[in-house]
């Protein structure tokens, strides 16, 4: 369990902070954006590699690529493959079959809310292994393939964020939570700032009054974060590598997840 840090102003107070919640599907998938190439968006040059603005070059249109019409798919399957490319805060990618042959075009999409992850923020990290089934959905009017129950090999949950939080140095250590308040976070910047409540001491020197707290670490149960201002919070703290301290597993007082943005419209 989590344990609250002291503040004289606030008391002592214990919580068990809800970790690791199940996906919730804060939006749909649209079709691939606009210009995307070989290693990334198009726009001027590209960004990641081949494909110029506005679908120039070798990429995808907004249409994804129809199955053959002979196709048959087999829902119990279980496919093993290597992720090829993820894009954590867009929510897709691609995984590459390591059977040739066997699905079409050698390349099943991946939209995270298939993702069978304990992690606070479920993603995929390029190059992994996994494996997965596939069913057929219709993209804006075209039956393509998607991959269903992504997992580890051998049935486990993906789990990324333990090992990335593992790496970090924590003010406190890892399960001490502080509280605040999140003045605002922005999806679209993919950031926002805590003021932590006056009164709290620590075992590091230089933590300000404000800090700042990136996406991944918005817990919403999984799901995406809304746009955010003024809402009580719930958090740990830790610092980068250049000494910058960051907010950590933000959620509301209790641990309960932060609030999702709504499902878009399909």
């Amino acid at each position: 369990s989590s344990q609250l840090a002291q503040s004289p102003l606030l008391g002592p107070r214990c919580t068990d902070a809800a970790w690791n919640q199940g996906p919730i599907m804060p939006w749909v998938w649209k079709g691939y954006p606009k210009g995307w190439g070989k290693g990334g968006f198009g726009g001027g040059k590209g960004f990641g590699g081949k494909g110029g603005g506005n679908g120039g070059g070798k990429g995808y249109s907004n249409r994804p690529q129809a199955l053959p019409e002979t196709f048959e798919v087999n829902p119990t399957t279980v496919y093993t493959g290597t992720v090829i490319t993820y894009y954590k805060f867009q929510g897709y990618g691609f995984i590459s079959p390591d059977q040739k042959g066997v699905l079409p075009n050698d390349k099943v999409f991946v939209f995270w809310k298939n993702i069978q992850s304990t992690d606070r923020f479920p993603s995929l990290l390029k190059d992994s292994q996994v494996q997965f089934t596939v069913s057929v959905v219709e993209k804006r009017g075209v039956k393509t393939l998607q991959a269903e129950n992504i997992c580890g090999l051998g049935g486990v949950p993906i789990s990324v964020q333990d090992e990335v939080d593992q790496k970090k140095t924590f003010v406190g250590g890892q399960n001490l939570r502080y509280t605040g308040t999140l003045k605002f976070f922005s999806p679209k910047q993919g950031f926002g700032y805590i003021k932590i409540d006056a009164g709290f001491q620590y075992d590091k020197e230089g933590v300000p009054e404000e800090i700042r707290v990136e996406q991944q670490e918005m817990n919403c149960g999984g799901g995406n974060p809304d746009y955010i201002e003024n809402l009580k919070v719930e958090f740990g703290i830790w610092v980068t590598q250049k000494g910058v301290f960051k907010g950590y597993n933000v959620t509301l007082p209790g641990g309960v997840p932060l609030p999702a943005a709504e499902p878009a419209a399909a």
